[in-house]
């Protein structure tokens, strides 16, 4: 009996220096995916995104576009509203339709939208205080701090550090979830 535990306890011991190696491949995984959205001129990508509002799910397709400045979203769909885009940047946002323009105050990440979300996920990329990552097999995942009560959930491409989807929740309740696809950074 004594000779299994003395056994159990020496494999154990020789999985753990293991264990902190996969932990230090994940942070920095993760700090190079932060540091490239940082440096980054330009990223654009689409997203498929579920707002849920209460009983009800709302569905989106987005272009999103950021210059280094500002990131710009546009809805493709649905057809009844495609077209509109949104302008977020230097802590305002900018509606537009069909040339008219609607200032909407600045951005509240306390308050977020299906317009407002990609650019909340850029800035959470960027700067959010890091609370947890893990891995999901070839996947790395990060929960990250948005605001007083918010947390994004992101799952990125472990070897091409291209983000997959996203969720963004506010106390505990799911608000925004999204699969993120054409992915291209420079």
């Amino acid at each position: 009996m004594r000779k299994t535990i003395v056994s159990a306890l020496m494999i154990a011991l020789l999985l753990l220096p293991g264990c902190g190696e996969r932990e230090k491949e994940l942070e920095e995984s993760f700090e190079a995916l932060r540091g490239a959205v940082t440096r980054a001129e330009s990223i654009s990508f689409q997203a498929e995104m579920t707002a849920e509002r209460g009983d009800t799910e709302e569905q989106y397709t987005l272009a999103v576009a950021y210059d280094g400045r500002q990131t710009q979203v546009e809805i493709l769909a649905p057809e009844l509203i495609a077209g509109i885009r949104a302008s977020a940047g230097q802590g305002q946002t900018e509606l537009r339709y069909d040339g008219a323009v609607l200032g909407v105050g600045p951005l509240d990440q306390e308050g977020t939208t299906p317009m407002s979300a990609m650019p909340v996920m850029l800035d959470a990329i960027a700067s959010a205080y890091v609370e947890l990552l893990w891995w999901e097999e070839d996947t790395l995942a990060a929960r990250l701090f948005v605001g007083q009560s918010g947390v994004l959930t992101l799952w990125v491409d472990s070897q091409t550090l291209t983000p997959l989807a996203a969720e963004i929740a506010q106390e505990g309740r799911t608000l925004i979830t999204c699969h993120i696809t054409d992915w291209q950074i420079a």
